[in-house]
């Protein structure tokens, strides 16, 4: 058996703005170097990958993922150093929520224990 935890950033509304998803979402748009590359890869459409990106941005108050506009060299987007960081924080971060988790699940009396 396992424990696990689920790790997710909240507004004051409880909202969620960023977690599994959205770094996911991130993740992609590193590899493929295009958002709507990243989202068809997650089975998103376009405009959902486009509001998770805005949520995520709005809330955290930092730009995510910089565009360059399609034309005869074709656009792309790149997320920025402050997305790296972020990614590099939160996979720490969830790393860590798995391991209390894991403790705790390690600590349930089992047969009378």
């Amino acid at each position: 058996m396992r424990g696990e935890g689920k790790f997710y950033l909240t507004d004051e509304t409880g909202r969620r703005i960023f977690g599994p998803g959205p770094a996911e979402l991130l993740e992609q748009v590193e590899r493929t170097g295009s958002l709507r590359a990243a989202a068809q890869k997650m089975g998103l459409s376009y405009s959902k990958a486009l509001k998770i990106l805005h949520t995520a941005e709005r809330g955290l108050a930092m730009p995510l993922v910089s565009t360059e506009a399609g034309g005869l060299g074709g656009g792309g987007s790149t997320i920025t150093p402050q997305a790296k960081a972020l990614l590099a924080w939160f996979r720490q971060a969830r790393q860590a929520v798995q391991e209390v988790a894991q403790a705790q699940l390690d600590r349930l009396p089992r047969d009378g224990q």
